[in-house]
């Protein structure tokens, strides 16, 4: 045991894990020091998930050794990672959703008297974590009835219960609003206080700054550089992230307010209401503009989408869909009327994953044709997907591959590639980069600007205030139903503080 390593929690050299022909980790030399906030950053495919799941025994890897305070392992199990004092938060939730709140936080470890189960000394040992991390919740209500965001806290809950000496946090935001991500990262920022290092894995960087002490950035399993974050800048890590792509690829976009002023308004929306959410919300869209809209999870911004698209029943108010009012909204009609939505949720509704990614290419268009259901055969479904993949740059090995099997960037590819293939004049985009790494978000910006510049209108809801400010031209702040006030020119500080007013 030498004097460096007993600094560091974990240090590993000559780290390499292949799966066939591809090189998940390339040799990966990296120290994490104690008591900080390690943030480790790239896209899909860098290597970051397989970094995590060796270091959590998860996987084994082919070449290398791990230091875990000084004592050197050329792997370990899940078990053995634990005992080590290495807790681990996934991005996709592992909780057991018909069972209640106190018996997930204690996993297959339930405390016992004699042949009991003492669920209140696992009350009293649950609570206090609980309240660390701003989470009110019954710990006898069924998990699978709790919100989403309240579910995300309880799997870092059920973590922090066993005092990991290194906690590693796999997007730990990505279900939760402005308020509670701000909550989980002042969390984050006071646990090396308490003695335990964090490694902090996620695609929102100014998250990463706002909570890193140091940032690693990785790229095609190999490490690019690895620095204190006082030392770099949000266009630094994204060049080191994406390679040969430039930062000013997700350059702020410039529109004329005059121009967009007397351009025709592909939607014209007064006095919307759906009775529950969205209760008065008012705002247009001209053709070739992109408009966001802000707001806080349950403000209404949430639902606003789905409502304009028929998803959501209206009860009041008028949407106008380019200069003709549309009287009865539904999904079907909203197709027909040239009006496309990207949904925030592209698993549970804007993919078949279990499909093709032909089939989920080609099922909007023939959904929507106004002469009724197209006969259309299997060939010329798989001609349009390949042209599809083409054109929107689509990683696929196959347009006969499930689509299930494609990166989260890819896959949002899909979903608005089969929109766009019906030629809508209103694209309505629904938090289309959440979850998908920094490359697939400068194609998907890219991607959305083009659709501009073909004159399309774009309503744009995002949860990451920076896209808002990024990509459009005028942003809609929502707040309890009812739309506030519209801005342009705001920075990501004065937006923030607009929607939390």
């Amino acid at each position: 045991m030498n004097s460096q390593s007993v600094h560091n929690v974990i240090s590993v050299r000559g780290l390499a894990k292949r799966y066939g022909g591809v090189k998940a980790l390339n040799g990966l030399d990296l120290d994490l020091a104690a008591n900080k906030v390690h943030a480790i950053v790239g896209e899909n495919g860098a290597g970051k998930s397989t970094f995590m799941k060796i270091l959590s025994g998860g996987v084994t890897p082919d070449e290398g050794s791990i230091e875990v305070m000084g004592e050197k392992f050329s792997s370990f199990t899940v078990q053995s990672a634990s005992k080590l004092g290495i807790g681990i938060m996934y991005q996709e939730l592992r909780l057991f959703q018909h069972r209640d709140v106190l018996t997930n936080l204690f996993p297959d470890r339930e405390m016992r008297i004699g042949p009991f189960i003492a669920r209140k000394k696992m009350a009293e040992i649950a609570l206090p974590v609980l309240k660390s991390i701003g989470l009110d919740v019954d710990l006898n209500q069924i998990v699978g009835e709790v919100p989403l965001s309240d579910q995300q806290l309880i799997e870092l809950a059920r973590v922090l219960i066993e005092k990991p000496k290194l906690l590693i946090l796999d997007e730990p935001t990505s279900a939760l609003n402005a308020r509670e991500s701000k909550r989980l990262l002042d969390l984050v920022k006071a646990l090396p206080a308490q003695g335990t290092t964090v490694l902090y894995v996620s695609h929102r960087l100014d998250e990463v700054f706002a909570v890193a002490d140091h940032i690693t950035v990785m790229r095609n399993g190999s490490l690019v550089f690895s620095k204190p974050t006082k030392d770099l800048d949000i266009p630094t890590v994204i060049g080191g992230i994406v390679g040969e792509k430039t930062a000013s690829s997700i350059a702020k976009k410039t529109g004329s307010a005059d121009l967009y002023a007397k351009a025709e308004k592909v939607l014209e929306v007064k006095n919307l209401s759906n009775g529950k959410q969205v209760l008065d919300i008012s705002l247009s869209v001209a053709a070739g503009e992109i408009v966001g809209v802000a707001g806080l999870i349950g403000s209404g911004a949430d639902e606003l989408l789905e409502t304009l698209f028929g998803a959501r029943p209206k009860v009041a108010g008028t949407v106008t869909v380019q200069g003709v009012e549309k009287t009865h909204l539904s999904p079907q009609n909203s197709v027909r009327d040239g009006v496309a939505l990207i949904p925030a949720d592209r698993k549970r509704v804007g993919l078949m994953l279990e499909r093709t990614v032909s089939d989920n290419l080609s099922h909007v268009a023939i959904g929507g044709d106004k002469k009724g259901t197209l006969l259309i055969s299997k060939k010329a479904m798989a001609a349009t997907a390949m042209r599809l993949v083409d054109k929107f740059v689509i990683k696929t090995e196959g347009v006969q591959v499930n689509v299930g099997n494609l990166s989260g960037g890819n896959q949002q590819k899909v979903v608005i590639g089969k929109w766009l293939e019906i030629s809508p004049g209103l694209v309505l985009l629904d938090d289309p980069t959440r979850g998908v790494d920094i490359g697939a978000k400068v194609e998907l910006f890219r991607l959305v600007r083009e659709v501009a510049a073909e004159g399309k209108g774009i309503l744009f809801r995002s949860t990451e205030i920076s896209e808002l400010t990024t990509l459009c031209d005028r942003i809609v702040v929502v707040k309890d139903g009812v739309s506030t006030r519209e801005v342009s020119g705001v920075d990501d500080g004065e937006l923030i503080k607009l929607i939390n007013e």
